[in-house]
């Protein structure tokens, strides 16, 4: 966190979506909530997983993804926040090499204020389980590639570690995140009813208190498909694992702010960041 704004709480927003096969439908409804974000004093709001579109063809949106990063730039721009598409298909990776067929990269955008893309990080862990719901079966790597880099950026003054979803269970993860500086970890997400409503809180809560940053989780909700549910509840996670923001079943946007003074006092008094004694691979900044 930079040193001028040590004593400024910086309000952040998670919009909680329901998103289907719709694109069109799908960004008006994202508009509309970044909108409501803006208005509610947010300084970065975090779109969910699968945001743009939900059940598609991701090889044909994926043909939409220069078009869909720059309709986040042109939000972000009119509205003056930072905003994290929380994940959009691509058809190349990184070093601009294709994703080879059916596959795509689910990657997470970030827009800055004057409309320019500040980041991107390609989905590291892929949601393959079954799970006792109407679907049953999931198997992400069917259609996606997984990434290979952690990332982290800066925004209005926090280190932000990017994640998306399933990557919320892994707790290495989340330690390089906070090892890179990370003030604020956020996961935009589609965690589905029946696990959502098993781990979802607990998951954000232990990575907050494991890592002594705020949490931010922005998660689909309510049912997509006739197989397929969203668990919603949306929540900010301060470093002591308190729920200090939480949204419930339907769409909508949670507001609430980080705080630099919890920020240092938890840190303070219980400095697990320096107690860790293993080390996991470090970041690649962009």
């Amino acid at each position: 966190m930079s040193n001028d704004l040590l004593n400024k709480a910086i309000q952040v927003a998670a919009v909680q979506m329901t998103s289907g096969a719709d694109t069109d439908a799908n960004l008006a409804a994202a508009g509309d909530a970044l909108e409501r974000a803006a208005e509610g004093g947010a300084e970065l709001a975090v779109l969910p997983e699968n945001f743009a579109g939900y059940g598609v063809d991701y090889r044909v949106l994926g043909e939409r993804h220069e078009a869909l990063c720059q309709w986040l730039g042109e939000r972000a721009r009119a509205l003056g926040l930072w905003v994290l598409g929380g994940s959009l298909p691509a058809l190349t990776r990184p070093d601009g090499s294709p994703v080879p067929a059916p596959r795509v990269r689910p990657r997470a955008v970030l827009a800055a204020p004057d409309g320019t893309v500040a980041a991107r990080y390609d989905k590291l862990h892929l949601f393959d389980a079954d799970v006792a719901d109407a679907q049953g079966r999931y198997r992400e790597s069917d259609v996606f590639e997984a990434g290979d880099r952690v990332v982290v950026a800066d925004v209005a003054g926090l280190r932000v570690g990017l994640a998306i979803c399933y990557d919320l269970r892994f707790p290495l993860l989340t330690r390089a995140l906070a090892d890179a500086g990370a003030d604020l970890i956020v996961y935009p997400s589609a965690f589905t009813a029946t696990t959502g409503a098993a781990h979802w809180t607990v998951l954000l809560r232990a990575a907050a208190i494991q890592s002594g940053c705020y949490v931010l989780g922005a998660n689909q909700c309510g049912q997509h498909s006739d197989k397929r549910a969203s668990y919603g509840h949306s929540q900010l996670i301060d470093p002591w694992g308190r729920v200090v923001a939480e949204g419930g079943d339907a769409p909508g946007v949670v507001l609430g702010p980080v705080d630099p003074a919890v920020l240092q006092n938890v840190r303070a008094g219980l400095p697990v960041h320096t107690h860790q004694r293993f080390q996991v691979s470090g970041p690649h900044d962009l």
